[in-house]
């Protein structure tokens, strides 16, 4: 699948919604016009919209080749918009993709059409069934009812807190919470008792209010022999009986909503564009007796605003968040490998550019090439320093008075800061979260040394093999695999560094590379590391045990912060406010240390 995203341009702008400024990306047809005119995208749900985020724009530069535009909005409390997740509702994020086919239809070239992706493709049918003027919709993977989606999703905390002793046992429970009105939270996003009420009754609408609507509905399967699900048969039958054009067809690939890694799906893409581009546009769509203009906010006004910058031929989507005014020191966040953008997992990433604005420091959060928004080959953390290097400059153009930066990373991004920092005089300080050391080698150590032993000592461990409820094959075959890295790690700690330490920084093993790029950086270091996090162990045991390491972590200029209740991305409450402050103060205390140097 070749796109030329050249001649696709980006274009942030900024909406106005009921409760508060909507972010969008509108990236226009390229040439020709196509007669379908433009689609409206209607993101996925929580996490999912942002492990869709990437698929979302390959699907955008293919339309856009093709000469559809296509505008992507994020609901109130959802992506970069305002708000709080909690805040959210069906109907305010109903409203606000109203406004988003409105602008379409006034500032656009129409909206006759719209994506619909998981929970989102059940929204854009309900958009289509009352409005007129939609009589298109291409569906990815539609969930067809709310109440079983919001109880799979009830169940990631379930599945969180098992073996706590307090942790909750059952969806109703948690069910009975959000009748009493509180907020439930599950993977760090916090449902509202409004919302939590409203997913328990919503259902696909009935075939007779999408009479003479064309519908291409699309579902992933991991091989080729998956049947799709029965619900699914029955109501495409239902619709097609009741005069819906629709087409059901099956794709295969990774099931990319699901996986904690940036997965693509080629052929549900390709797919996807033909049954859009088969549609039969000659008679213009019946268009509403009423439709509000919402043009576009000033970005120059806003607090926070989206912009799109260049990295080479590649171009990167980012946002702005203004701090004070005669600020000198700003942050740069920089996403996480995986399937992130730029908001961060559960949003955690808009809330602490948030937190920093706040506090005065303005700060750039952006995506790096091939993922989220952003176009260009994915090459993820290893080569990420041309991306921190095109957003660090287009942040200065952005805040002229800036002069220095601190980088924030998590994981594979605290990575991708450490091969970086040395090389730029404007980075004045580092935050690491949780650093990414792993080789297969340091995760054989970490899995025996915190998880075999951890085993070895439980009574449930030893009642599963008296009962004979455990493959003690197939568990001997596991830990002798494990043991055979553990020694190969072992020794390459002797191997790792040449008696120089100065050798070809991009060909060292990845704990040393680390270790060397912490060494190259003289500013400020701060680790963050959470307590229940297997890759922090990892990093414990490379930085107790690697040659490359040793001393480097007494250096006076690195300090840690350890939350002992926190998983990897901080996703508890009380973890990610203790994180943030963490954070927050650390760059108080650098710069109060950096002035009383200067006096």
């Amino acid at each position: 699948m070749t796109l030329s995203e050249s001649i696709c341009p980006l274009r942030p702008l900024l909406l106005e919604g009921s409760r508060g400024p909507l972010v969008g990306l509108y990236r226009p047809p390229a040439g020709h016009m196509a007669p379908l005119g433009d689609m409206l995208v209607v993101p996925a749900f929580a996490e999912e919209m942002n492990r869709c985020r990437s698929m979302v724009t390959l699907q955008a530069l293919a339309l856009a080749e093709r000469g559809i535009g296509t505008l992507v909005l994020d609901p109130h409390g959802t992506g970069d918009s305002s708000g709080e997740f909690e805040e959210g509702d069906w109907a305010t994020w109903r409203d606000d993709l109203r406004r988003g086919i409105a602008w379409l239809r006034t500032h656009g070239h129409g909206c006759r059409a719209l994506l619909g992706v998981r929970l989102g493709a059940l929204m854009a049918a309900e958009l289509a069934a009352d409005d007129a003027g939609i009589d298109r919709l291409l569906l990815w993977m539609p969930v067809l009812a709310g109440k079983a989606y919001w109880t799979q999703f009830l169940r990631i905390r379930i599945a969180a807190e098992m073996g706590t002793p307090d942790g909750v046992k059952s969806t109703d429970e948690l069910r009975q919470r959000s009748i009493r009105g509180e907020a439930v939270e599950a993977s760090g996003y916090p449902v509202g008792a409004a919302l939590a009420r409203q997913l328990d009754t919503l259902v696909m609408p009935d075939g007779d209010r999408l009479k003479g609507k064309a519908v291409a509905w699309f579902d992933v399967a991991a091989n080729a022999d998956a049947t799709p699900s029965r619900a699914s048969a029955k109501l495409a039958d239902d619709w097609r009986a009741k005069g819906v054009q629709i087409g059901v067809a099956q794709v295969t690939g990774p099931l990319f909503w699901q996986v904690h890694e940036r997965a693509v799906a080629p052929q549900l893409i390709d797919a996807a564009t033909a049954a859009v581009l088969a549609w039969p546009v000659s008679a213009p769509a019946p268009q509403p007796s009423t439709s509000m203009a919402f043009p576009a906010l000033n970005i120059a006004m806003a607090r926070e605003y989206p912009l799109s910058f260049r990295c080479g031929d590649a171009e990167l989507a980012g946002i702005v968040h203004r701090g004070a005014a005669d600020a000198v020191l700003g942050v740069v966040i920089v996403v996480a490998g995986g399937p992130q953008y730029r908001v961060g997992a559960h949003r955690q990433f808009v809330s602490l550019g948030r937190l920093f604005a706040s506090h005065g420091y303005p700060v750039m959060r952006f995506d790096l090439r091939g993922m989220g928004d952003s176009t260009g080959e994915h090459l993820g953390y290893h080569q990420s320093r041309a991306d921190i290097r095109a957003a660090i400059d287009e942040f200065m153009r952005q805040v002229p008075g800036l002069r220095q930066v601190a980088l924030f990373g998590e994981c594979e991004s605290a990575s991708g800061i450490l091969f970086y920092a040395s090389q730029d005089p404007r980075v004045r300080q580092i935050a690491l979260a949780n650093t990414w050391v792993r080789t297969d080698e340091v995760q054989a150590e970490a899995i025996l040394k915190h998880y075999y032993i951890d085993r070895l000592r439980s009574r449930e461990f030893w009642r599963h093999v008296i009962t004979g409820g455990f493959d003690v094959g197939a568990s001997f075959r596991s830990l002798v695999g494990v043991v055979r890295g553990y020694w190969r790690g072992r020794k390459a700690k002797r191997q790792a560094i040449p008696d120089n330490g100065l050798a070809d920084f991009d060909r060292l093993p990845l704990p040393a590379k680390t270790a060397e790029g912490l060494r190259r950086f003289r500013g400020p270091v701060l680790l963050l590391m959470s307590g229940r996090d297997l890759i922090a162990r990892e990093f414990d045991e490379v930085t107790r045990t690697h040659d490359a390491w040793k001393g480097l972590l007494a250096d006076p200029r690195v300090r840690r912060k350890d939350i002992a209740d926190a998983d990897h991305t901080f996703s508890k409450p009380e973890a990610k406010a203790e994180a943030q402050q963490t954070l927050v103060d650390w760059m108080a205390h650098a710069v109060a240390d950096a002035a009383g140097q200067r006096r």
